[in-house]
């Protein structure tokens, strides 16, 4: 008993013409592609890439002034 999906896949109609593979580059090089402009960053993001450095820095420096008082008092 052979299988049915081996028969179904080996039959000539599932096989690509041969010219396939140069008709496809061919219609792919017709097609325009779009070019992607660059994102702009709109006020708003710079404020709050702004306050979230801003809140970064102020933790960081707790923390390092912390560091050095609990380092100072031992």
């Amino acid at each position: 008993m052979s299988d049915p999906l081996k028969s179904w896949f080996d039959a000539a109609a599932l096989t690509p013409p041969p010219d396939f593979a140069t008709r496809i580059v061919a219609q792919a090089r017709e097609i325009q592609q779009p070019r992607p402009m660059p994102p702009a960053l709109r006020p708003w993001q710079w404020l709050s890439l702004g306050a979230g450095a801003g809140l970064g820095s102020l933790a960081l420096a707790q923390f390092v002034f912390f560091a050095f008082l609990t380092a100072g008092a031992q």
